[in-house]
């Protein structure tokens, strides 16, 4: 098994458009088998340079095979921070890029949160807002934003009339 047959084995294949959030973890983590310490050491600490011993990782999803890369989607829980992490591979198993997608943050009395959903055409609508612990959230402050997987496997930022 090479590198990225070794990589893909652990996320299953999903279907486009996929919206990524907290509240579907649960899902993923039923449709997918857990990392082995193994992996974790192997791969995901080398990707993931700021993991200590208390980060957890749960593999989540990959999109649907592209002609030059691959992608594939887990979640990291650190302390107060919690990530949704898009990685594209090369065939070879080498990361092309590595993004956050979606996200909760607490700082302080602060909770940041953002969801995601990735479009049939690549495309990554990303929805962020903010709440004062303890506030009812307010819709109306949040900013939307979009990232593109390119045909090479790179995001990029999108500032196409959003927001």
């Amino acid at each position: 098994m090479n590198q990225l047959e070794r990589i893909l084995h652990y996320f299953p294949e999903t279907t486009l458009p996929v919206l990524i959030s907290d509240d579907h973890l649960s899902d993923y983590e039923a449709e997918s088998e857990p990392f082995p310490q193994s992996f974790i050491e192997e791969v995901l600490l080398l990707w993931e340079k700021d993991a200590d011993e208390f980060t957890e990782f749960i593999p989540c999803f990959r999109l649907p095979k592209e002609e030059k890369f691959e992608t594939v989607v887990y979640w990291k829980g650190g302390l107060l921070r919690y990530d949704f992490i898009l990685v594209t591979l090369d065939k070879n198993g080498e990361i092309i890029n590595k993004k956050s997608i979606a996200s909760t943050i607490v700082n302080d009395n602060i909770i940041k949160k953002s969801v995601a959903a990735i479009e049939p055409d690549l495309i990554i609508n990303i929805i962020a807002g903010q709440t004062l612990d303890g506030e009812e959230y307010d819709a109306n402050m949040s900013k939307s934003f979009s990232m593109e997987i390119l045909p090479s496997g790179e995001v990029i930022f999108a500032f196409d009339g959003l927001n």
